[in-house]
């Protein structure tokens, strides 16, 4: 090697998601297909509120009478189609997080960097089950209260806010349970 030449090393590994016999994802049972579905669900929403944006557009172009509450329904997807995908987002290694100590971690022992990504991974499932912890009461209270926990404009559109908060607390459980395993599979010495 040439004095200025640096040395590759390979950290593609370090976000990449095992595959267990068959192409199927991760191997930590059932938690794989639910992950999945949430993401499938999240990905057909986008879809539809794309079609109810141009849904309302046809119409407050040719008829002069757009459809009551796409903002409302819009903003309300957004925060639900976040949290139904960010399982996914973590299962697949894209949450956003820096990987340089990782890497650099990785080059002298790749067992110590399975334990920093575990690591990682519970502090992540901690603060994300502490976050559902306090935000449980918010749900309760939008589900025993529908009438005074509302997004819109009364007499013009209303929507309920339990729906986008079952729908959030669903994609906080889902996602502790992703750091859960994920975890688990560092401690196991294979990518989660």
């Amino acid at each position: 090697m040439r004095r200025g030449d640096r040395e590759e090393t390979d950290v593609s590994d370090v976000n990449e998601t095992s595959r267990a016999p068959g192409g199927r994802g991760g191997g930590d049972g059932p938690l794989g297909p639910v992950v999945a579905g949430l993401n499938a669900l999240g990905s057909v929403w986008i879809i539809a509120i794309m079609l109810l944006i141009c849904a309302d557009i046809a119409m407050r172009t040719l008829f002069n009478a757009p459809i009551a509450g796409v903002a409302e329904m819009v903003a309300f997807s957004i925060v639900g189609i976040v949290f139904l995908q960010l399982a996914h987002t973590l299962r697949s290694g894209a949450l956003t997080r820096s990987d340089l100590l990782i890497m650099v971690v990785m080059k002298r022992s790749p067992r110590a960097a399975q334990i920093l990504l575990a690591v990682f991974n519970i502090i992540g499932a901690v603060l994300l089950a502490l976050t559902f912890w306090y935000f449980f009461p918010v749900l309760s209270k939008a589900w025993v209260q529908p009438e005074r926990n509302f997004m819109g404009n009364p007499g013009f559109f209303v929507i309920p806010t339990w729906p986008l908060y079952g729908l959030m607390a669903i994609g906080m459980a889902a996602t502790v349970l992703q750091y859960l395993a994920s975890a688990w599979a560092n401690l196991a010495g294979r990518q989660p």
